[in-house]
C-alpha cells in the first residue's frame, strides 16, 4: 500500500531542513550540503523502494537515514524522520512476514517500536498507520500461538483505532457509496481477527462489544445480513463469546470450498465443549449430525448417530433434533441391511421407532423388513403397514413406490400374497389401501 506521504511533501516536512541547516552549524565534522544531500537522497530512495514494495531496499534506505543522522550528531525527529521511520517499521514487518526464523531485527524495536515513534511525532493518515501497527502486533501475537495477552490488546486498539479513524471520515457519507463499501470490508476484516483472537483470548467476553460496534457500523451495507448474523452471534449461549466464535467458525469452514470434515467437526466439537446453554448444545451437536450424514463413508454415519444422540439427550422436545436424530438412525439402519449387517439393522431401527419424529415412517421401513428377515411375522406386517399407511399421507407416485413394494413384499413372504395383489392393485388405480 502507498502511503500518502510517501509521493508527496508537506510544508511541515519541508520546514524541517532549516532546521537541520541550524542544527548542522553544531557538526562541523560534516559539511553541511553534503549531509542534507545525503539525507534527501536517502529519504527518496526509502519512498521509492517502499511504493514499489521493495521492503529490503525500503528496510536499508530507512536504516541509513538513521545512521546519517546519527553520525552527524542529529536528533530522530522532524517529520522526514516520522515518514521514513514508518517505512522502515512496516518494511521491516514485511520482511518479517516473508521468514519470521531469519529476520535480522528486532521486532519490538525496529517493528513496532519505529512505527510507534512516526506515530507519536506525526499524526497524519491514522487510518492507514494504525491498521500497518495494529496488523504486526496481531500477526506476532497469531505467530505465538494467541498466548499473549498484551500483544491481543495492542493489536485490538490500534486495528479499533484505524477502523474509527475511517468511520469518522465517513460518517456523512451514504452507506451504500463505494467509499463506504469499502470501509464495510475491512469492518469484515477487523471482525474476522476478533474471531481469531477470542478464540484464544483469556478475557474472549471483552469482544462481544467490540465486534457488535464493528457491526453496527457496517449496518445498511451490501453486506448488511452478515453483520446482523455476526452481531447475533457474539451474544450466542447468553454472551458467551469464545463459543459463538467456535461455533461461525465452524460455520464457516463448513460452507467453505473444499474444507475438511475433520477439521470442520474438530471446531464444532471445541464450539459444544464449552458452550454452557443445553439447548444451545443441543444445537451444535444437531449440526454436526447433519453434516456428518452428509459425508462419504460408514464412519461419518456412525457419528451422525452419535451426535444425534448427545442432542437428543440434551432437548428431546425439539422436533428439528428429534427428525436430525431419527434421520441419522434411518440411514445407518439402511446401510447396515444393505451390507448384510442384520442385527444391526434391527437394532438401530428400534431406536429409530422409540420416539416419533417427522418422517418416521422411514424407520418402520427400516424395522419391518429387519423384522421379517428375522421371521418375525406379526411384528414384521404390522411395521410394514404403518409405514406404507403414514406414507401415504405425504408421499405418491414413485415416492410412494418403496413403502408399497416392501409392505407386498412382507406380505407375499408370509403367504398373504393375495392381500399384495390387492394393496398393489388398489394402489394403481389410485386407490388407499
Amino acid at each position: 500500500m502507498t502511503h500518502p506521504n510517501a509521493t508527496t511533501r508537506s510544508r511541515s516536512q519541508r520546514a524541517v531542513l532549516p532546521l537541520l541547516a541550524i542544527l548542522l552549524l553544531l557538526a562541523p565534522a560534516m559539511a553541511q550540503e553534503s549531509v542534507l544531500d545525503s539525507l534527501e537522497g536517502t529519504r527518496s530512495r526509502a519512498v521509492s523502494a517502499y511504493n514499489e514494495r521493495e521492503w529490503a531496499g525500503a528496510a536499508k534506505a530507512a536504516d541509513s537515514y538513521a545512521a546519517i543522522l546519527d553520525e552527524a550528531d542529529l536528533p530522530h525527529a522532524g517529520t522526514d524522520y516520522a515518514l521514513v521511520a514508518f517505512i522502515g517499521g512496516h518494511a521491516r514487518f514485511e520482511l518479517w512476514k516473508t521468514d519470521p526464523a531469519s529476520f535480522s531485527y528486532d521486532f519490538d524495536r525496529d517493528v513496532l517500536g519505529a512505527m510507534h515513534e512516526s506515530i507519536h511525532i506525526l499524526q497524519d493518515d491514522p487510518f492507514f498507520k494504525h491498521n500497518v501497527l495494529g496488523t504486526a502486533y496481531f500477526e506476532k501475537l497469531k505467530y505465538g500461538n494467541f498466548q499473549d495477552l498484551d500483544l491481543e490488546n495492542h493489536a485490538n486498539w490500534h486495528l479499533q483505532k484505524a477502523l474509527l479513524a475511517r468511520y469518522t471520515e465517513l460518517r456523512d457519507s451514504d452507506r451504500t457509496a463505494k467509499e463506504y463499501e469499502s470501509f464495510a470490508r475491512y469492518l469484515l476484516v477487523y471482525i474476522g481477527r476478533a474471531f481469531e483472537m477470542a478464540r484464544y483470548s483469556k478475557v474472549p467476553n471483552l469482544f462481544l462489544i467490540r465486534v457488535r460496534e464493528a457491526c453496527r457500523m457496517g449496518f445498511g451495507t451490501k453486506y448488511s445480513a452478515r453483520f446482523a448474523q455476526l452481531y447475533e452471534v457474539v451474544g450466542f449461549d447468553s454472551g458467551n463469546v469464545r463459543a459463538g466464535v467456535l461455533w461461525q467458525t465452524g460455520l464457516d469452514l463448513m460452507n467453505s470450498e473444499g474444507a475438511d470434515a475433520e477439521d470442520v467437526l474438530q471446531l464444532f466439537t471445541e464450539a459444544a465443549g464449552v458452550t454452557r446453554g443445553f439447548e444451545e448444545r443441543a444445537e451444535i451437536y444437531r449440526q454436526m449430525a447433519d453434516f456428518a450424514s452428509r459425508q462419504d463413508g460408514h464412519s461419518f454415519r456412525l457419528r451422525a448417530v452419535e451426535f444425534g444422540r448427545l442432542a437428543f439427550k440434551l432437548n428431546p422436545s425439539n422436533e428439528e433434533i428429534q427428525k436430525q436424530f431419527g434421520t441419522s438412525l434411518h440411514v445407518l439402519s439402511y446401510a447396515h441391511y444393505n451390507s448384510g449387517r442384520f442385527h444391526e439393522a434391527l437394532k438401530v431401527a428400534q431406536e429409530a421407532t422409540s420416539f416419533s419424529w417427522d418422517g418416521d415412517e422411514v424407520a418402520y421401513f427400516d424395522l419391518s423388513r429387519a423384522e421379517a428377515n428375522f421371521g418375525e411375522k406379526m411384528k414384521a406386517l404390522k411395521d410394514a403397514q404403518r409405514a406404507y399407511e403414514d406414507a401415504m399421507k405425504t408421499f405418491s407416485g414413485t415416492e410412494l413406490q418403496p413403502f408399497l413394494q416392501n409392505y407386498a413384499n412382507i406380505l407375499r413372504q408370509f403367504g398373504l400374497g393375495r392381500r399384495a395383489d390387492q394393496i398393489e392393485a388398489r394402489a394403481a388405480e389410485g386407490g388407499g389401501r
